[in-house]
């Protein structure tokens, strides 16, 4: 008997995709669990910055405006959360913020052109990216005294620059890559999932990611109390899949089918079931009738071994390989009317 010979519907080459980088970055301390200075009035998230280790001349004026809180998401297993929070400083507004960049208070007046966020390279002030993700997701909970009020949130995916966050716009303009803008109203815990939109035609070399949270979209409006809780930001690289056949490693009623997961399968901040990679076999490409033969819980590329039932051994047939958690789909069919 022949072994099982399938040939894949597109074509693509193993040994390249080997090769090819799997590393798909996250921001530190995406979920918010660990902390620093807790408990002080210069407590922060480790990797993420408010007021406290801000630049500028100014700087000294401002007031903490972060700290851990206990309340989480719904479904997490973390315990905390971030909580951003606004003041009211001699009448004045001043938003919560919070960044994994560096805030800079140029002015003392809130909405002054010289207030920004910005990342300040080679130092804890960055965070490293080496790809465009496809979308920011995040859990938020916002609570303002004015429901007219909207928090925001900002990303942008930039290229080899200490990166300024303006007010309707960024600099240098030429290091944009991708860029994510969101407004939103009071809302109860909220899944928010953002695309990044392209600007690739200004700069195609990502090289850091600059992502900032606001308790109002307006620098100086909103209301005293105003907060925003901020939990399990998870960036989402949307995946592919691609297989092969190795027949040497099989017997003769055996075919291993080695799968390819570029991506993200299973987002944490979604609490899905494991992602199953599932093989079937069937006698017609439109699966009508068909018998499962293998099944993986999975995120990541690997091998299965199936094992080829009697009534397909000797006859043309079609094999699928599917993902659950995130839907694909790849049919593989013989290339000989021998098994």
């Amino acid at each position: 008997m022949k072994r099982l010979l399938v040939i894949l519907l597109f074509l693509f080459v193993v040994s390249d995709l080997r090769a090819q980088s799997d590393d798909y970055i996250q921001i530190p301390n995406y979920d918010f669990e660990k902390w620093n200075n807790v408990d002080t009035r210069n407590e922060e998230p480790d990797s993420w910055h408010s007021f406290k280790t801000s630049t500028g001349p100014f700087h000294h004026l401002l007031m903490q405006q972060v700290e851990r809180h206990t309340e989480t998401r719904p479904g997490t297993k973390g315990k905390f959360s971030a909580r951003i929070f606004s003041r009211s400083i001699v009448g004045i507004t001043a938003n919560g913020n919070l960044t994994n960049g560096r805030l800079n208070a140029g002015s003392m007046f809130p909405a002054g052109k010289k207030n920004n966020n910005y990342t300040q390279r080679d130092s804890e002030f960055c965070s490293e990216i080496n790809r465009i993700p496809d979308s920011l997701t995040v859990w938020v909970r916002l609570r303002t005294k004015d429901e007219k009020s909207y928090g925001r949130i900002m990303s942008y995916v930039h290229g080899d620059a200490d990166f300024v966050c303006l007010t309707g716009g960024w600099e240098p303009y030429d290091m944009l890559c991708a860029q994510v803008e969101y407004e939103f109203p009071s809302t109860e815990w909220k899944r928010l999932s953002l695309p990044f939109k392209d600007y690739t035609h200004l700069c195609d070399e990502p090289r850091y990611i600059l992502t900032s949270f606001t308790t109002n979209k307006r620098a100086g409006e909103g209301d005293a109390g105003d907060e925003m809780l901020v939990d399990d930001l998870y960036l989402i690289y949307n995946p592919s899949l691609q297989c092969s056949i190795n027949n040497e490693q099989c017997s003769t009623d055996e075919v291993e089918i080695e799968y390819i997961i570029k991506g993200t399968m299973s987002p944490p901040n979604l609490n899905l079931p494991g992602n199953e990679v599932v093989v079937t076999i069937s006698l017609d490409e439109d699966f009508k009738d068909y018998v499962e033969i293998g099944r993986k819980t999975t995120d990541i590329s690997g091998t299965i071994k199936c094992k080829i039932p009697k009534a397909f051994i000797g006859k043309n047939c079609f094999v699928k390989v599917q993902t659950t958690n995130y839907p694909m789909e790849i049919i593989l069919k013989s290339e000989n009317s021998k098994i």
